[in-house]
């Protein structure tokens, strides 16, 4: 038993070592960590402007939006996956209060955006675009449309 014990320990400890390696803050995010976070926030921007637009000014824009995140489920989680661990290197003791504040402040921004004809026809276009173009498609319009991130946190260099 003893000897299991020290067989075991040196492995705990270098893995113990290892994550409390890996969760120290840079105090910077990486290109694409940067990416990530862009491409989340313009997809809570898009689910929550189809979801308004829907019905009202634009028909069946809800549903639009739906089959793009059902076509690029997959690197919309890799996507939100690269956010999260950077959100817990970066805020390790309050990362999930520090994620849940930031994106319900975009989710109160969005809503409350004047929902107007003009503003629903903005939003099909972009519907549309990704519809045709997919996935390269939404992460150019992330980029230049959530580009404050670069502004929020600072890009490693």
């Amino acid at each position: 038993m003893r000897s299991l014990i020290l067989a075991v320990l040196p492995i705990l400890m270098l893995l113990g070592a290892t994550s409390a390696q890996a969760a120290k803050p840079k105090k910077c995010l990486s290109l694409p960590e940067i990416t990530a976070e862009r491409e989340i926030r313009h997809g809570i921007f898009m689910r929550e402007s189809s979801n308004r637009c829907d019905g009202r000014f634009l028909r069946g824009s809800a549903q639009m939006w739906q089959k793009f995140e059902q076509a690029n489920g997959t690197k919309l989680r890799a996507a939100n996956g690269k956010r999260l661990k950077a959100w817990e290197r970066e805020f390790p003791t309050d990362w999930r209060y520090k994620i849940n504040y930031a994106d319900g402040r975009l989710v109160t921004y969005d809503r409350n955006i004047p929902l107007t004809a003009g503003f629903c026809e903005n939003v099909e276009e972009l519907l549309q675009e990704v519809d045709k173009r997919g996935y390269a498609a939404f992460s150019a319009q992330a980029k230049l449309l959530q580009n404050e991130v670069v502004e929020d946190y600072k890009v490693c260099q």
